[in-house]
């Protein structure tokens, strides 16, 4: 992270950790927001390579060191293949995993912004239909 990203934070008045470690270190954590090892970001594959499975996340991590209810966030596309996987598979039925409500919604922010922008937005009101949110809670 860039210091001067590191001290806007800070000087919003929020506190930082900085790790090399996920287990440990996400008991407070509301939101897990998790993004792959962006290896473009890295002055060489190598460099990447050394974070390369230091920060996926699997159920296991999450029963042993998450709150119940911490919800688990990701950019999206993720990458799910063994070596990279950044969040396992075994999460995918986990009711606190956001990413597919989160793909859910952002097709719909981009439907909006569609009608927005052809100029149609004003006919959209004889479609609207109820939407029923939830989030599916169960102990795992």
């Amino acid at each position: 992270m860039p210091d001067y990203v590191i001290s806007d934070i800070e000087n919003a008045g929020h506190k930082i950790t900085i790790t090399d470690q996920l287990e440990g270190n996400l008991d407070q954590a509301d939101i897990l927001y998790l993004t792959r090892i962006q290896e473009e970001r890295f002055p060489s594959q190598e460099e990447a390579n050394k974070y390369r499975g230091k920060f996926r996340l699997n159920r296991n991590i999450y029963t042993k060191h998450c709150k119940s209810n911490t919800v688990i966030m990701h950019p999206l596309p993720r990458d799910s293949r063994k070596q990279a996987n950044e969040l396992d598979n075994d999460l995918n039925s986990h009711p606190n995993l956001a990413i597919f409500r989160q793909a859910d919604n952002g097709l719909l922010i981009r439907m909006a912004l569609f009608a927005l922008t052809l100029g149609v937005d004003t006919q959209l009101e004889k479609y609207e239909c109820p939407v029923n949110w939830y989030s599916r809670k169960a102990d795992f």
